[in-house]
């Protein structure tokens, strides 16, 4: 009786473990460079949104891109190097250094003239979409490199 008794227990706790949910994704290095119209994309925002059923904005990435488009993703999930393997939607935004952000008029002129100066832009408005974003990207194990590359709209439409 005893044993038996010790067996339904050992098997209600190993389904109690299988139903605990899903393991969570795997975190691996990602970086890549932005381009936007083939040329480099400077100081811009790119974020990794993955596509996982039952895991939410802890597994995001983000990364600024350097003055080259260079970006290495950091996951926010205990800030670890990377990005979840999975699907991910890119959004792609302006960066705004925080020494030009502010409401009154003086911050307002610092961060037009900081756009202005900004290389290759606008960055297209679908790109800041979560919703819109063309952008697919899969990270896989095994591979860290990921260049992501916008189009801007065509002249002359």
């Amino acid at each position: 009786m005893k044993r038996l008794m010790a067996l339904f227990v050992a098997a209600a706790l190993l389904g109690a473990a299988a139903g605990c949910g899903s393991t969570p994704p795997r975190i691996v290095e990602a970086e890549g460079v932005l381009t936007l119209d083939g040329r480099p994309l400077p100081f811009a925002t790119v974020e990794f949104i993955p596509e996982l059923k039952g895991f939410g904005a802890e597994y995001n990435s983000t990364a600024v891109t350097d003055e080259n488009g260079r970006f290495e993703l950091v996951c926010a999930y205990k800030s670890q190097p990377g990005a979840a393997v999975a699907t991910h939607r890119v959004v792609v935004t302006d960066t705004t250094p925080r020494d030009v952000r502010g409401m009154d008029a003086e911050s307002q002129a610092r961060a037009a003239k900081y756009q202005a100066s900004l290389s290759n832009r606008p960055i297209p408005p679908e790109y800041g979409n979560f919703s819109k974003t063309p952008l697919r990207v899969t990270v896989e194990k095994g591979k860290k490199t990921y260049d992501v590359a916008l189009i801007g709209p065509r002249k002359g439409k």
